[in-house]
């Protein structure tokens, strides 16, 4: 049985290092050019070549999305930029076009190729004629019943397959939505999506102007288009069992709380099921991890057919059962640490620390200084501050802290 690869988004460099810190294999970014999301952060030429660098010293991968749509007037724009790629060496370019294929190919023929979710792959025919064209991977859609995917493997059984098995959902087919570029002038397939498909909607009869009626029972409107998000821990030991190469988490745009938290899960979650695939059973403590992180609903998706609700018609809001406040970037002289804050803590304030080998106790703010070690007392211009925490043991580096939601 092979052991699939657990693959993070990462928006930004810091995003990249507590993915691999927590249990990622590889990652995948994108630089400021060619990527679908264009407000992700994402990597400077600079910066790609520093995380490329610092991967393959790390044994881990980092794959660059180039998945974006483009143009004629994108072609010699995407042949200087896959120059670049070509000298940085990426462990592969994600992509969704044929032209950019062809520009790969010429520009960096060295560089392997995935076929990303963006090209609507649905059957075995069109894996093969992907891999006749030299892909090495193909990235499935989210739309595929767990009965299609098997064919698939067995149809195909020396391609690469990448399946998505965590994070938001795109109402439309393989993400190819014209809602954004036709309500906003956003075009979200060439990384400028607004997210149409989260906001509130209701019907007005064309006659009766200001009477606006919902479309299902909720007169506050409905979120007919937002989906729940995918959430396939639980069930994970299927698609390995499957032969599934690499399983994806959705969430670039997301907080290093989150590509921590989920790179440590399925990790932890895979690592379990392959030490003793006949005794496994799923862990509910993990699921209970992910709750605690930045998230809508969760579903399983449309890979099992008996779960026909995707949608969420109240809300499309956030919810965690923990508030992220930051994470450990240096220890100083005994319970004394240098803490990038992400939210506002208090002195006397409980936190719950995450180890990045996941270990969680609790440890206590005794104190919050300023770079002149005066007491931070209104600490909402978020930064790098001391901290003074009592803890049953010394915080190692990248170590998160985070505090329980009132009521979660």
């Amino acid at each position: 049985m092979k052991k699939p690869e657990i693959l993070s988004p990462a928006g930004s460099p810091e995003k990249a290092r507590f993915a691999f810190a927590y249990g990622a294999d590889a990652v995948y970014a994108a630089g400021e050019n060619f990527g679908l999301r264009s407000s992700a952060g994402n990597f400077t030429n600079n910066e790609l070549e520093k995380a490329v660098s610092e991967a393959k010293t790390l044994g881990k991968k980092i794959y660059v999305a180039a998945n974006v749509f483009p143009y004629n007037s994108d072609i010699e724009p995407m042949k200087a930029y896959f120059d670049l790629l070509a000298r940085i060496k990426p462990d592969a370019v994600i992509l969704s076009d044929l032209g950019a294929m062809s520009v790969l190919k010429e520009r960096a023929p060295r560089i392997p190729f995935h076929v990303s979710v963006q090209a609507n792959n649905l059957n075995y025919r069109e894996v093969l004629e992907w891999g006749r064209l030299g892909a090495k991977r193909i990235i499935l859609a989210r739309e595929l019943p767990f009965e299609e995917i098997k064919k698939i493997r067995k149809e195909a059984p020396d391609m690469e397959l990448e399946i998505f098995v965590h994070g938001s959902i795109c109402m439309s087919f393989s993400g190819r939505c014209l809602l954004s570029n036709y309500m906003t002038g956003r075009d979200s397939n060439r990384g400028k999506c607004a997210q149409s498909c989260r906001w509130s909607y209701r019907l007005e009869e064309e006659k009766r102007p200001g009477e606006y009626m919902p479309v299902v029972e909720d007169n506050r409107g409905t979120y007919i288009f937002n989906s729940k998000d995918l959430c396939c821990a639980p069930v994970l030991e299927r698609f390995i069992e499957l032969g599934i190469d690499s399983f994806k988490i959705e969430g670039r745009m997301k907080s290093t709380h989150y590509a921590a938290v989920t790179a440590g899960v399925y990790s932890r979650i895979r690592d379990e099921y392959m030490k003793d695939p006949a005794g496994y059973r799923f862990n509910p403590v993990w699921y209970e991890e992910l709750l605690k992180i930045s998230h809508r609903e969760y579903t399983n998706g449309l890979y099992f057919q008996g779960e026909r609700i995707n949608q969420d018609y109240t809300s499309s809001d956030y919810r965690a059962s923990y508030k992220y406040c930051g994470y450990v970037k240096a220890h100083g002289d005994k319970n004394i640490y240098s803490v990038q804050l992400k939210a506002t803590l208090k002195t006397g304030e409980y936190v719950e620390v995450l180890t990045s080998d996941y270990r969680i106790f609790e440890a206590k703010v005794t104190a919050v200084l300023n770079a002149d070690n005066t007491e931070a007392t209104h600490n909402k211009q978020f930064g790098t501050y001391t901290l003074k925490l009592d803890a049953p043991e010394v915080l190692p580096e990248l170590s998160i802290l985070r505090v329980k939601q009132q009521g979660k």
